[in-house]
């Protein structure tokens, strides 16, 4: 039976708004699974993501015992790289999982974050550098092998699921984590795979890149087709045909993920990553190759397989430019002053520096300052100098206004009037 299109944004919640236990602070994002809130806790003053699944999964007959079942298969996956579920419920008809709220990551220069891994790209110009790859992908791989041995499979593994943090203090590039662990499954594999399917054809027949936005009666629609879509994509080939996904799914999915941020392109065609971009380290052909093999018996059997194969590739690729740490700011009482400026030197400052020490003594009534022994006037301030005297040339011998010559060597006295 085909999903039915609940118009998503007449039942989105407003900022300030309370549901049960928390307050409504902002959309995070609304994708074909549900809504995704910031909400703070009313009591604990906390906040967190709230995530609502779709409105018509509440009148599954199932809805219940599927959602307790799965949601607390999806709590008990602790793992660092693992966007934690640590609360479910039902309020108002509308499911519920209560996640951690991961802050994103800062693009520098400037303010502005991003949170999931496809936007980060979208930043970046469409991909990712290899080495900065290389450290996304071990972590998704961590998590991955740790879901995988507790029998946790993702199915719907895509760069909008992968969240991002800033590096930790150790750490030189994005902390990752996979959002969304087991939702397919709690939601159902079937009903996914029917809305997705519908949204392709949907999406083909009113041409390529439009959504549901302007169709009548799905308004809002567009973001949450725009997801499902997303979710198709990065669907391996058993799980588009209707078999039960298992491991090998999520490495399909992770070697499309990796084939498209190494080199920007959407499409798989016959040219290798090297080929495309002869810059990429040759390993890469092999990984995608390998997890990229349409029949699932022929693929990376594991996790253990996809980070041997990347562990090669790591060996090969040249080290990212280590970031040059900004040095802490000094305390202020040991601030470094800045460098004098360097300017020409002023009449005012030859009358204070240039001048024997036998001559500074013309001080000015008014302001203090010293003069030139041949000023009548002060330079500083422009009173009239109380005591006016003048000064031998030759051997600097202090005169009287009046003197001709100097008492001491006889040299002719240079007056204001001669200057």
């Amino acid at each position: 039976m085909a999903p039915d299109h609940t118009d998503s944004a007449k039942a989105a919640l407003k900022p300030g708004e309370v549901f049960g236990q928390y307050r409504i602070v902002r959309l995070l994002g609304r994708g074909g699974m549900g809504e995704v809130y910031e909400a703070e806790h009313t009591t604990l003053e906390l906040c967190y993501a709230l995530k609502l699944l779709p409105a018509d999964f509440a009148a599954r007959p199932d809805a219940l015992d599927r959602f307790r079942r799965e949601a607390k298969v999806m709590a008990k996956l602790q793992h660092p790289c693992i966007v934690r579920v640590d609360d479910f419920g039902e309020t108002v008809g509308r499911y519920w999982l209560r996640m951690e709220l991961v802050p994103g990551l800062t693009l520098a220069p400037g303010p502005d974050r991003v949170v999931a891994l496809d936007d980060y790209a979208a930043a970046l110009g469409g991909r990712i550098g290899q080495a900065e790859l290389v450290g996304i992908l071990n972590q998704i791989l961590d998590a991955l092998a740790y879901a995988h041995r507790h029998g946790a499979i993702h199915r719907d593994l895509k760069p909008s699921n992968i969240l991002l943090g800033d590096p930790g203090p150790a750490g030189s590039g994005p902390v990752a984590k996979i959002a969304d662990f087991g939702l397919v499954r709690l939601v159902g594999d079937e009903w996914v795979r029917s809305r997705a399917e519908l949204s392709v054809r949907l999406s083909l027949s009113m041409g390529e890149g439009r959504t549901l936005d302007g169709v009548p009666g799905a308004e809002g629609e567009g973001t949450s087709t725009r997801a499902i879509l997303g979710t198709y994509e990065y669907m391996s080939p058993e799980q588009k045909r209707g078999e039960d996904a298992d491991a090998r799914s999520d490495i399909y999915a992770l070697g499309l993920m990796t084939y498209r941020l190494l080199t920007g392109r959407r499409e798989i065609g016959f040219r290798l990553p090297s080929q495309i971009d002869p810059g990429l380290v040759p390993g890469w052909d092999e990984l995608v190759g390998a997890a990229l093999e349409p029949e699932r018996d022929q693929r990376l059997a594991g996790c253990a397989d996809f980070a041997r194969l990347l562990q090669a590739v790591a060996g090969a690729v040249p080290a990212a430019p280590a970031a040059r740490p900004m040095p802490p700011p000094l305390p202020p009482e040991v601030q470094t002053p800045p460098p004098p400026v360097e300017r020409q030197s002023t009449r005012e400052d030859r009358v204070d520096t240039a001048l024997p020490a036998s001559t500074r003594g013309v001080h000015c009534p008014g302001c203090g300052k010293p003069n030139d022994a041949y000023e009548n006037f002060c330079v500083h301030c422009g009173g009239q100098l109380a005591a006016v005297l003048l000064t031998c040339a030759k051997c600097e011998t202090l005169l009287g206004r009046d003197d001709g010559f100097c008492t001491e060597c006889g040299t002719p006295v240079r007056k204001q009037d001669d200057r």
